[in-house]
Parts: structure tokens; sequence; C-alpha cells
């Protein structure tokens, strides 16, 4: 089952009444139990995943990783970087394989945020992300004894509202606890319920997963479409492991863990059935759009230059194309067969059909093409091919009788499908038919 575009996830839940459960993954060993209880409620979900401090590396490892496992659920799945602090940290996550980005609240002003805010949405959504906001910032109050006190403040309906409209953040964050009294605090309906009409769009409640199913119903029946859970199962997994220690001390780090993804599953499942969306699998898979990655594709050749020049040319169009939004990786290659007529090629991989569109527009490119590429070849042909990833069985199936072209889910315009010049199953789009010059 295809990764889904995650403002269409989210918009189904909002429209039909339920939410979806994110859960961040704080290691990946809780990636296999949160989709074992998606798939056995029958239930869409949200993988979240933060970069680690100065771990870059491990975080590219883990949004592999968690492309790949998402791409193989047989829920529908949505991947959303929570790191979102400035541009450049969205194109890095989009990059990964994020199709939502979470724009993090930080302690500064009021402005500054909405100005961070409003330049983190620029950026997704040319790549076709949509963006989660937080409206929290700090307040600079007075005292009393002459020194300001910075604090954090959560917003009115008013600002939360203005907010919207100015960042264009596709859903929002919202707190529905009052805090009356030490230690104690109630859920403010009544905020929730205007916070719902004057905004018209899925709400995000944070970190509520001890709550009863009837305060979920009202949660939900108030705009809230996705609970996120950034704790629960790292709680859970310390509980476990600290459980198994106490059973053997000496025990291998393979043992200490027995029992540690079923105990995680067991967990969140009876959420998801609370939260409503248990039962919506193919409902959302129909009703929303696959999350496909576009590659772009240039063929040309270029008799006037020798092979140093050539190779200059290609490194500088890796160079230029990569730093363009939405791009996730740049290959260029030469054919191996002697007679091609096209004996070059530049391989552009694009994180969704919006990014798609915007590549072609952005100077980076265009330039690139027009000053540097078009004068030195002498033919070219491009064009835009919706990526279909062939992911191998781990066990073998026995053949099927259907033809083949109905073993994968047809794209949305209905094009055809093909194989890609990486390996890859594609799709032609239908946007940039091909074209020479």
């Amino acid at each position: 089952m295809p990764l889904v575009d995650m403002k269409d996830m989210l918009a189904h839940a909002y429209a039909n009444g339920y939410a979806v459960g994110a859960f961040e993954l704080a290691e990946l060993d809780f990636l296999p139990a949160v989709l074992a209880a998606a798939e056995s409620a029958r239930a869409p979900v949200i993988l979240r995943v933060a970069r680690p401090r100065s771990q870059d590396a491990v975080f590219a490892w883990a949004m592999a990783a968690v492309e790949a496992a998402g791409a193989r659920a047989t829920v529908p799945v949505a991947i959303q970087f929570g790191g979102g602090t400035d541009a450049d940290s969205v194109r890095h996550g989009v990059c990964l394989g994020a199709n939502g980005v979470v724009a993090s609240a930080l302690r500064e002003s009021l402005f500054r945020h909405i100005d961070r805010t409003r330049a983190i949405v620029d950026t997704a959504h040319a790549c076709g992300v949509p963006v989660e906001g937080e409206l929290a910032y700090v307040s600079d109050t007075d005292a009393g004894d002459g020194h300001a006190s910075r604090t954090i403040q959560y917003a009115t309906v008013a600002e939360a509202r203005g907010f919207v409209e100015r960042t264009q953040v596709d859903f929002l964050v919202v707190s529905a606890a009052m805090v009356r009294g030490r230690g104690k605090s109630r859920l403010d309906w009544g905020r929730l319920k205007e916070l719902n009409a004057a905004l018209g769009m899925p709400l995000v409640i944070a970190g509520e997963m001890g709550l009863a199913d009837e305060h979920y119903r009202r949660l939900i029946m108030q705009g809230a479409a996705k609970i996120s859970c950034s704790v629960v199962p790292d709680a859970l997994a310390g509980e476990r492991l600290r459980a198994n220690v106490r059973r053997d001390r000496h025990a291998p780090y393979s043992v200490l863990k027995e029992g540690l993804h079923e105990m995680i599953a067991a967990q969140i499942e009876p959420r998801l059935r609370a939260w409503g969306s248990a039962g919506r699998a193919a409902e959302v898979l129909d009703r929303c759009r696959p999350w496909t990655n576009i590659l772009h594709v240039v063929v040309y050749d270029t008799p006037r230059l020798d092979a140093q020049a050539l190779r200059a040319l290609m490194t500088e169009g890796q160079r230029l194309l990569s730093g363009i939004p939405g791009v996730r990786s740049v290959h260029a290659g030469s054919v191996a067969d002697e007679g091609g007529r096209y004996r070059h090629c530049l391989l552009t991989r694009l994180a969704s059909v919006a990014a798609a569109d915007a590549f072609r527009r952005h100077p980076a490119y265009t330039g690139f093409m027009d000053r540097r590429l078009a004068p030195v070849i002498s033919d070219r042909i491009e064009g835009d091919y919706h990526m279909i990833d062939t992911i191998p069985e781990i066990a073998p199936r026995a053949p099927s009788s259907a033809p083949l072209c109905d073993l994968a889910r047809p794209s949305r315009d209905g094009a055809g499908r093909g194989q890609g010049l990486d390996g890859s199953g594609v799709s032609p789009t239908g946007i940039n038919r091909g074209k020479c010059s």
C-alpha cells in the first residue's frame, strides 16, 4: 500500500469525524510496533521522525528505513519530519522522504515566530508538503521588580486566526488544557470550540494519550484530526526493558527486548480505535492521493564536448539542481550501448508532482538548461515520470493469475507504466510529455 498525501489524510479525518494517530519514533525499534498496531486496527497512521542533534547520518539512515517500511505497510502511512526550524532543515527532511513537516516552536517573539514559520511554509509548499504550525511564543512581561520575565504565551482565538492567515500553515497544534491551581488542570472545551469555528481546519492535539475515550470523542468533535504522541512508546519501552532486567540482569540485549514490540502495539491499538481511525484504511487509500516521487529525465547528446568538459558540465548540473527545494537526488550518466542516439542523461528525483512543477520553473534549473546545456548539445528530450518503487517480497508468494497491470494501483491520471532509467518502475505523469530543442 503506497504512502499517501498527509494533507489529504488529515482533511479526510477532519471531514469524517475521527483523528489519525501520529507516533514519534524515538528509536527504530518502535517502527514495527507502531505499524503492527495500525495494521491490526486497519487504521491510517503518521510516523514522525525528529533529527537528533549532530547525528545527520543516523537521521538519514532512520528516514530511509521509515520510508521503506511505510511503503511496504498494508495501511496508509504518512511520514512527518519533526524538526522544521528553518527552510534548510525542511529541504533536508523532504529530501530524505518526509511528506509532512512540523514547524517547531522556539523561544522567540511572536513576530519572529510568524516570519520563520512562513519561510518554512513557503519552502515546504514548493515541495507539495503540508506544514503543522504551533502558536506558542515568548512574551516579555514586567515581573514587578523592574525586570522583564520571558514566559511562554498560548494563542487567543484572534491570534490563532491571524497566525494561520499570515503563515498559511495547513494544520495547527492547539492546547486543550486550562491550568487551575497547583498540578490541576481541566480541558477547556469552550476555547477549543471557538478555535475550530474560527479556523475550520484540522487541529492537532499533542501528547494526550491518557484521556478517557469520551474526552477523545469530544476533542474530535471540536476539530482534532491528529493526535501526536511523542513519549508514550519510549516510556513503554523503558518499562519493558526494566522488567526484563529485573528478571535476568545478565541477559543479552536481544533477550532484554523480548515482548517490547507486542507491549507497545497492545497499548497503541486501543487508542487508534478510541480515536475512530480503526477500519478507515481502505477508505483513506481510496480518497487520498498516493504520495509518489517524480523522476525528471533529460537525455541529450554533446558531440562538441570532450570527456573532461562533459564531466565538468555534469558536475555543475548536479551541484546546481541539488539545491532546489523538493529535489531528493540528482544523477548523471552516459549510455552503456555505444549505438544509442542520446548518449547522456540527467536524472532528478523529486518529492512530488508539486515539487516537479516548481523545479521546472526554478531559476537554477532554467539557467542551467538554457545557458549551460542548450548551447553545447545537439538534441535533448525531457520528461517527468511517476516513480513506483519495486519492493521485493521477504517470502515467496503463489503466482497470481491477475494481469500485471492489475497488481499495482494505477496513477490518478490513468497513465501507463514503464521501466525507469534507474531501475525503478515508473509511469509517465503527462505533465511534460517530452520536448526536443
